[in-house]
């Protein structure tokens, strides 16, 4: 069985990759610049571009499982492409967002997910919720200033592990039983942003200040539900954790600075 990774250069693409690897299944990583890419020995690389389609066929050919990031733009063409290939299981990157179809980042992902369900070739759909890599956002602040500038600091979050997301992932394209299912991922527990903030600088051995950013600012670089839903302070709980696919507990935010700590120094 060859797997086809897209998004090779991704957090989430490469921890899947490396689960691919740990049990020899053979790796084809794809992007749109494969060079760019430093993959690790054994892996293939093959250029795709969804809006290029003389790019899919030689990419496809002879893969039987698909793990693809949400990139609606092309979308019906990669589908011909895995059709006319044989894919046997397409498992999609998507987004717990896309419960609420109307919003920015749910309607980004509801545009990869609908053409899939109407292919006719089996699909996985995994949405998880806050990514905890969504803090590497801080660290050139934090190595140049030691500080950290965003929205509403005491907003509470669930962040989740791209280790966690990635084996849920791994689950689906390798076990039985997960075709047309919906995989909802959430994180652990809740804490706040303020004290992720002071988690980093645990591990660090230093203190990191805090500063609250304005709205008006912080909507220059961040979508209006999620500062919405920072400013709502809501600590609602979408799904159940990776555990409820992988059976092992889902990594804490704590487990995630331990493995990132030196993207912060």
């Amino acid at each position: 069985m060859t797997v086809l990774v897209t998004g090779a250069r991704g957090a989430i693409a490469r921890n899947v990759i490396d689960l691919l690897l740990e049990a020899s299944t053979p790796v084809r990583a794809a992007s749109r610049v494969p060079g760019a890419a430093d993959l690790p020995k054994g892996v293939e690389p093959v250029r795709v571009d969804f809006t290029a389609p003389e790019t899919l066929a030689p990419a496809l050919e002879g893969v039987e499982k698909v793990f693809m990031y949400a990139a609606h733009e092309g979308i019906d063409a990669f589908i011909a492409a895995a059709q006319e290939a044989g894919v046997k299981h397409i498992v999609l990157l998507s987004s717990a967002a896309s419960a609420d179809p109307e919003s920015e980042i749910g309607a980004m992902h509801v545009a990869a997910e609908r053409p899939l369900e109407a292919s006719g070739i089996p699909w996985t759909f995994v949405r998880p919720a806050m990514f905890a890599s969504n803090s590497l956002w801080w660290a050139e602040s934090i190595r140049g200033e030691g500080a950290v500038r965003l929205p509403y600091p005491d907003a509470p979050v669930n962040p989740i592990h791209e280790r966690d997301i990635a084996e849920v992932a791994y689950a689906a394209l390798t076990d039985d039983g997960h075709e047309g299912r919906i995989h909802v991922i959430d994180g652990p527990g809740h804490l706040t942003q303020r004290r992720q903030i002071e988690l980093i600088g645990e591990a660090l051995g230093r203190e990191i200040a805090v500063e609250a950013l304005p709205r008006e600012v912080a909507a220059k670089y961040m979508p209006e539900s999620l500062l919405d839903m920072l400013a709502a302070g809501s600590t609602e709980v979408w799904g159940p954790t990776s555990e409820a696919v992988t059976g092992r507990p889902a990594r804490t935010y704590a487990d995630w600075v331990a493995d990132h700590v030196d993207d912060f120094r």
